[in-house]
Formats: structure tokens, C-alpha cells, sequence
């Protein structure tokens, strides 16, 4: 009987396994109609019924039927509550703790999901995923050949302002999350007075470390057209440049995150060395990178293989390492690792490392 039980449950799994595209896109639809925004105007603990939501939403004539399917699922997901109404009314929709994640106003919460969502469901995107099985057949670029226009990520993202918005935004929303984790185990920039940040994006990162360490004077090193869009931080320098192609501005310390997992070991050693070219003699490099062997439980393991699948699908030498290839790869350019840390139900950790 049991064995017909585990048959039973492993189809059941694997069923739910198959429609797993749907959360995300429906995910997708509830931000794009702003509704967890449209339930919290209504005031702190206010559930709306159907009417009232479809009353606010961008159209003279919703589709009721629809919108009330989608709410349905929605709190099925524990994206929203579903509260039983008064009579007359079928239901109410009302925010749940994971609510909060996705409002699309900065006003209501400033670390808000909702960037990554769009960009894991941006067309191109999930183009490139229909497409990975080609990668295994082929190799070479999987997001080159699925773009449609031949460019690789990195030049598709430079040369589409809408998908260049949300990459950045997503980038930003991580790097919220992110850094809170850094800073509440790493002390590390405490002796540092000038930090470089290669790729640090708009200066976000850059902009937290100095909340935290005001003495440090602080240097955003990213690609001209990321600079050119860069607003004016307190304690931030920005300037423009490629890593490939020149050394990292002179610092007592170089910080990358989430950076170098981009790149195969030819090219890290490579921007590496134009690292090491950068900062004195026990100078420190800062990483904050993924450990593959070093996540603790199952959910930190699969995060870590989530984030690892991206870099397979959408950057040819991406990847994630172990703590054995950290340490070989900063070798070979001169670094030696001199600690690992990290919070604990987190997959991302700190390595430092020292210029030998």
C-alpha cells in the first residue's frame, strides 16, 4: 500500500513540477496590474473585493472573469489572502507577508522583487531558456544565438534601454538584499580608506559600505554607459572604463560582487591581474561570490545551482566554483585567500583575499 502512496506522491510531483511555468508568469501579470500596490494604498490590513480591485486598474472594461481567476491563484501562491466576504460578495483579496516583496513602488519598500521577476520573464529571456538544450548539443553562447540579433548578453543589454532598466534594477534589488548579509559578518572594510568597486552598477553597494564605514572614500569603476546613467552619491566617485581593457583605479582595496562568476578562468585571471596592478602590497580583494561547496542545507544548494543554471544559460564562461577553484583561480593571479565568511542560510559569502 505504501509503495502505490510514494507512486501516487511522486506523480504528483512531477505534475506540479511541469506547470511550475506559471507561478512566475503569473507572478508576472499581478506586477505588471500593480496589485499588491492597489491593495496596500487601500491602508494596512484592508482586504478588496474584485469590484474594487478591477475599479483601479488601467481599463474601462476588465475582464472580471479573468482578474478573478488570477487573485485565485495568486493566493493559492501566498501572494495575496483570500478572506471569505460578507454576503453578496464572493471574496476578498487582502496582503500576506510575502506581499510585501512586490510592491512596484520604491515608496513602499525599496528592496522590492518586483525588477527580478520582470527580468526572469523578459521574452528574450525565457527565449534563451527554451533554447538551452542547444547549448549542451553545441556549446558557444546560448543567449547569442536565442537573442535574435546575434549579441551576446552584455552588448543585447548595452544596446536595449528597456532590458538594460530592468537588468540594472534587478541588479540593484539583489544588491540590497546582498550587502545587508556582507556587512552583518564581514569587518573586513574597517582598515580600508579607498575601496574600488569594479562593476559596481549605479554605486549602490558602494553607497551601504560607506553608510557603514563613513571614513572610506569610494570609487565606482563600471562600463561607460552604466556610469553615464549613475546618480550622485555621497562619498562616490564613478568613473568609466572596462577591467579588460585597463587596470581597476588605484585603491587599498578592490570589492567585486557577483562579478567574476560572469567570466571563464581565462578571463578572471585576466581581470584579476588588473586588479592586482591596483592595489599595494597586502592589499586586499574583496569578493562576494557564491561557494558551491561551502551552502549550507538543501534550499542554499539549489539556490546556488539556480544561480549557477542563469550563468549557464545566458553567459558562455559563466559559472559558479567550489572553494578549491576560488582559491586556484586567485592564485593564479597573485592573491591569497585569506578568509571565507559568510551568514548562515545565505548562499553568498565573502572571500578575501591578500596581494602577495
Amino acid at each position: 500500500m505504501e509503495s502505490v502512496k510514494d507512486e501516487v506522491a511522486l506523480r504528483a510531483s512531477a505534475i506540479s513540477m511541469a506547470f511550475s511555468l506559471e507561478n512566475p508568469f503569473l507572478l508576472r501579470c499581478a506586477l505588471r496590474l500593480k496589485i499588491p500596490d492597489i491593495i496596500s494604498k487601500a491602508g494596512p490590513d484592508v482586504s478588496l473585493s474584485l469590484q474594487q480591485i478591477a475599479a483601479q486598474l488601467p481599463s474601462e472594461d476588465p475582464d472580471l472573469g479573468a482578474l478573478s481567476r488570477i487573485l485565485s491563484y495568486l493566493s493559492t501562491m501566498g501572494i495575496l489572502q483570500a478572506v471569505k466576504a460578507e454576503e453578496g460578495i464572493n471574496m476578498k483579496y487582502g496582503l500576506t507577508n510575502l506581499s510585501k516583496s512586490y510592491f512596484t513602488s520604491q515608496d513602499i519598500n525599496p528592496r522590492s522583487l518586483v525588477p527580478l521577476v520582470l527580468l526572469q520573464t523578459h521574452p528574450t529571456y525565457v527565449t534563451a531558456w527554451a533554447n538551452i538544450h542547444e547549448r549542451v548539443l553545441h556549446g558557444g553562447d546560448n543567449w547569442k544565438k536565442s537573442s535574435g540579433n546575434g549579441k551576446d548578453f552584455w552588448s543585447f543589454a548595452g544596446s536595449n534601454p528597456e532590458f538594460s532598466a530592468i537588468f540594472n534594477a534587478g541588479m540593484v534589488a539583489v544588491t540590497k538584499a546582498t550587502m545587508e548579509d556582507i556587512l552583518a559578518v564581514y569587518d573586513g572594510f574597517k582598515d580600508v580608506n579607498t575601496l574600488v568597486d569594479v562593476g559596481g552598477g549605479h554605486g549602490d553597494a558602494l553607497s551601504l559600505i560607506i553608510d557603514a564605514y563613513p571614513h572610506i572614500r569610494g570609487i565606482n569603476f563600471d562600463l561607460p554607459q552604466v556610469i553615464a546613467t549613475a546618480p550622485t552619491l555621497p562619498g562616490v566617485q564613478h568613473i568609466s572604463g572596462s577591467l579588460f581593457q585597463t587596470t581597476a583605479p588605484s585603491a587599498d582595496a578592490i570589492f567585486m560582487k557577483n562579478f567574476l562568476h560572469s567570466w571563464n578562468d581565462e578571463d578572471c585571471i585576466k581581470l584579476l591581474k588588473n586588479c592586482y596592478e591596483s592595489v599595494p602590497h597586502k592589499g586586499k580583494l574583496i569578493l562576494s561570490e557564491a561557494v558551491l561547496d561551502l551552502t549550507e542545507g538543501y534550499d542554499m544548494i539549489e539556490s546556488a545551482n539556480v544561480v549557477d543554471a542563469v550563468m549557464l544559460n545566458c553567459l558562455p564562461g559563466g559559472g559558479e566554483r567550489t572553494r578549491k577553484q576560488w582559491t586556484e583561480l586567485l592564485q593564479a593571479a597573485g592573491f591569497s585567500v585569506s578568509k571565507i565568511v559568510g551568514r548562515k542560510g545565505t548562499v553568498t559569502k565573502v572571500i578575501e583575499a591578500i596581494k602577495c
